[in-house]
């Protein structure tokens, strides 16, 4: 053999040997990497468009708890009642909170995930009615008005140690509404151009609490006067009050579809919900008098009587059926915390009662609707 081929086969024997003692030694070195430690809870690390870009659709999703907070501003319908002119078509200015906790198992893409959402409307006609005597220096003027009505503020409304106007009102659009929903969702693949869709079943309850009343307020120097039986100088507020509860419960089916742009996520979710709704109202008739010994400056007050006529009871019972829509635009500021923006549609197309039975304030249909439309702000925490 020549020296030229010798040479040859020993490098080549080398870099065999070399290589694979290369080779071993990556598959078994004993010095773990330093930087491979990855710890939770990093919600304020910075996250780089180049992570994102890089990242499947399916890994951008949230895994394990995620929990969410939205800002509601909703406009409400207004109800549906005999009263003369009132419009159920108007809708009224509320503010209400979303609240929204889950958990998506990894590596089997289902998970459950709980709501809760309110939103409160309160819309009154207020008339500000002067008090017979403006300055009454008696600390018995101070007190809490039937049912919890408000009134304005007492630094606006005292004048010495007494107040000085009543705000009469009379309700166009009072209501609270509170939801509560559990849903069992699944994730599926993600399609062609990297939209995910989530499907969901679930339950659904819901309290619909509405509130009917109006205020009246006359004194025995009014055109016609308040008669009271050996009493010269009075005033009083009348007031008569529905209450009426719709509790709601049943089943619902949708599905959330989520798409990333770079540190935007689309999203919108899709809800149909029926049920049973179990409805009650609560009417009664409250009375406020105050007695003065004149009505000039400086009178004073002398009696104070308050009455008020037994809560009149009535039950019924419909189906609810309804939908609720939500669109939001999100964007990423860390790893772990998204701000995003968008609306919500809820209506619920039947089973509602609101106005009362008509018999002591105008009466509401005891099947009607009720929508919410508006505007929603809040954060995303993944983790």
């Amino acid at each position: 053999m020549s020296v030229r081929k010798l040479t040859a086969s020993l490098l080549t024997a080398l870099a065999l040997l070399g290589g694979a003692a290369t080779s071993h030694a990556q598959e078994y070195a004993p010095v773990a990497d330093p930087f491979a430690f990855d710890p939770d809870f990093r919600w304020f690390e910075p996250v780089y468009h180049m992570d994102l870009a890089d990242m499947k659709p399916k890994h951008r999703a949230s895994t394990g708890w995620f929990a969410t907070y939205d800002r509601l501003n909703l406009y409400g319908s207004r109800p549906e009642t005999t009263e003369p002119g009132a419009s159920e078509y108007l809708l009224d200015s509320g503010w209400g909170h979303r609240y929204e906790i889950g958990f998506m198992l990894p590596g089997e893409d289902n998970g459950w995930m709980f709501n809760w959402t309110e939103n409160d409307v309160t819309q009154n006609f207020v008339v500000r009615e002067e008090r017979l005597n403006r300055f009454v220096e008696d600390d018995d003027l101070d007190i809490l008005p039937p049912f919890g009505f408000p009134r304005i503020p007492d630094e606006a409304n005292v004048i010495g140690f007494g107040r000085r106007f009543f705000d009469v009102s009379d309700s166009q659009n009072v209501f609270n509404y509170d939801s509560y929903e559990l849903n069992k969702t699944w994730r599926l693949e993600p399609y062609h151009y990297g939209g995910i869709l989530e499907p969901m079943v679930g339950v659904r309850y819901m309290e619909i609490e509405d509130k009917n009343f109006f205020q009246n307020f006359s004194t025995t120097i009014d055109n016609p006067p308040l008669v009271i039986p050996d009493v010269d100088d009075a005033e009083r507020l009348t007031t008569s009050k529905a209450i009426t509860e719709n509790t709601m419960f049943g089943g619902q089916a949708g599905f959330r579809y989520l798409k990333f742009l770079d540190r935007f996520t689309l999203s919108s979710d899709f809800r149909v919900f029926f049920g049973g709704s179990w409805q009650s109202s609560k009417a009664k008739v409250t009375t406020e008098t105050f007695i003065y010994d004149g009505t000039g400056d400086g009178a004073e007050l002398d009696a104070v009587l308050r009455e008020a006529t037994e809560p009149i009871y009535s039950r019924n019972e419909e189906i609810f059926v309804g939908f609720d829509v939500r669109g939001q635009v999100g964007y990423q500021l860390t790893k772990m915390i998204s701000i995003r923006g968008g609306f919500q549609l809820i209506d619920v197309a039947t089973g509602v009662w609101r106005g009362g039975d008509g018999i002591v304030i105008e009466s509401g249909d005891k099947d009607q609707d009720l929508v919410m439309l508006g505007g929603t702000f809040g954060l995303n925490l993944n983790h």
